[in-house]
């Protein structure tokens, strides 16, 4: 398996942004960049391009971790959300061009963030897979405030502070 990743530009159907791109590695769209000049958002990807010559990353859990921990780690709040056809997506940040910037440098600042998006993601191995104290260490990170309250992964699954796994349905 390659490393390499690709910034694609999307014509994918249906997104509501004056520009879209994709970030993909290996034919699989994880990331979905959408907005116009100066402003992106930086989101999961949930569906196919409409081509079918890049899939949507099939581990949409692992996905989701990957994505609310670099939101995490860049201070973002990353907030999980739906589509317009109820699939869940991690709006981890809002990308922004500053007044000036080079192109360089600020292809240089998003390609670090995608790059720690995919050494992140490649680091973790299957939720069900860790053992419970690595599942309360995750929470640690992700939980918002020290309320207890469990946290919401992905396609119904919680985690608790306890580390265990709610699948409460979707």
């Amino acid at each position: 398996m390659t490393d390499e990743f690709f910034l694609l530009e999307s014509s994918k159907v249906g997104l509501e942004s004056d520009e879209s791109f994709v970030v993909v590695r290996n034919r699989t769209a994880f990331l979905r960049v959408l907005g116009a000049e100066p402003e992106w958002s930086l989101m999961t990807a949930t569906a196919d391009e409409d081509h079918g010559r890049v899939l949507a990353c099939a581990d949409q859990r692992r996905l989701v971790e990957a994505a609310l921990r670099l939101g995490a780690e860049l201070n973002t709040r990353p907030t999980v959300e739906r589509d317009r056809k109820g699939r869940e997506y991690v709006k981890v940040c809002v990308i922004t061009r500053d007044p000036g910037q080079s192109d360089e440098a600020f292809d240089k600042d998003n390609q670090r963030a995608f790059g720690r998006f995919f050494e992140i993601f490649d680091s973790l191995p299957r939720l069900n897979d860790r053992p419970v104290v690595e599942r309360r260490n995750l929470y640690d990170e992700l939980a918002l405030g020290d309320h207890g309250e469990d946290v919401y992964l992905s396609d119904g699954v919680w985690l608790g502070s306890d580390g265990s796994l709610h699948d409460r349905g979707r």
